[in-house]
């Protein structure tokens, strides 16, 4: 349970009026065992939101199911379904989707299968195909989009501390407005662990992107840079974690766009009660050969402070604060930021 107050929580223009609100949230997750080698995993969430202003009320949640199977120790199988309905300004940080229209819901849906083959004790050969579909309710500006993915790739352990690989993904995607475009990308990967607790993980390789255009056909973009990186510190009380990417991302404004991102987290364990969790994470989708022609760059920007004091086993109180902006067709930088405070009750497992 929390309450919040915002000012302009929807990002929208004109709107300066501090709001006032609250939310009810559930979360749980479960795990069965079918034999010794199967098992199935589950989760769900669900949250109504109220504010005291013009936004009205708000039901949104998700819900996860996977069936995990290991064969033997060389082959893995992975099935995953789920299902999320989601607010926009709830997911700044992670869609780009926010920025084009921040008040209407999606639903969003995806299947997938995966599978793990360990040829020896060093080398394992990994592959997922998946289904997805984004479907905005009620928008003018974002449209339905259903896209279908193989991602695949080898990765060797060549000592302790280093594990070497190669990948790659092939994207395609379809939405009512057009474009139905295409994308590939191929990457060389590394991961390695540093003493005193520092890790890093990087992968660089090339994308290229195609789109159908009226009377031409499909029409490929150049070949560009593509990959990500990061870098993470865990000495026990404290983590942090910075990382950067440049890839080909699927939304529901004229379907696969290519994104430039980056990200960073501090979560410090004050004290034995105590809890200090800090992020910020900025996108940003170039727009000149995009679905709109040379429209704005879209961009959205999240930060966000919370502090969660341990009361007893069960109850958490927290507070903190969120500042978001974001970027969209209009070229005006919107801003908004929200004071929350809650109590988190954790129900004992049986």
């Amino acid at each position: 349970m929390s309450l919040f107050a915002a000012r302009n929580p929807f990002l929208l223009p004109g709107d300066d009026a501090v709001t006032l609100g609250g939310q009810i949230a559930g979360k749980a997750s479960a795990e069965w065992p079918l034999d010794f080698r199967t098992r199935i995993e589950t989760g769900g969430s669900l949250a109504y939101r109220q504010y005291t202003r013009e936004y009205g009320n708000f039901l949104t949640g998700s819900a996860e199911l996977a069936l995990v199977h290991r064969r033997n120790e060389y082959l893995s199988l992975r099935t995953e379904l789920s299902f999320e309905r989601v607010l926009p300004v709830e997911a700044v940080a992670s869609s780009l989707d926010s920025a084009i229209d921040p008040v209407s819901l999606q639903d969003r849906y995806e299947v997938a299968q995966g599978v793990t083959i360990h040829t020896d004790a060093r080398t394992a050969l990994n592959a997922r195909l998946g289904w997805s579909r984004i479907d905005p309710r009620g928008s003018l500006l974002l449209t339905p989009t259903d896209a279908v993915s193989l991602d695949f790739g080898a990765e060797n352990r060549i000592d302790a501390a280093t594990t070497l690989g190669l990948g790659g993904q092939i994207t395609s995607s379809r939405s009512s407005s057009g474009g139905d475009p295409h994308a590939w990308a191929v990457q060389a990967k590394a991961i390695r662990r540093f003493p005193r607790a520092w890790n890093a993980e990087i992968e660089i390789g090339v994308t290229r992107l195609s789109r159908l255009t009226p009377g031409s056909g499909r029409e490929s973009g150049p070949v560009q840079f593509s990959g990500n990186g990061s870098l993470c510190h865990e000495p026990g009380h404290i983590r942090f974690c910075a990382s950067a990417a440049v890839a080909s991302v699927v939304s529901s404004f004229g379907g696969i766009q290519r994104e430039v991102s980056a990200a960073t987290s501090l979560d410090w364990r004050s004290s034995e009660r105590g809890r200090l969790i800090a992020r910020g994470e900025y996108r940003r989708s170039p727009q000149s050969g995009g679905p709109g022609g040379n429209l704005p760059d879209i961009e959205v920007l999240s930060l966000t402070s919370r502090y969660e004091h341990r009361l007893d086993g069960q109850l958490l109180l927290y507070g903190g604060a969120e500042f978001q902006q974001r970027t969209g067709l209009s070229d005006i930088r919107l801003n908004s930021l929200t004071f929350r405070t809650g109590l988190l009750y954790r129900i004992p497992r049986p």
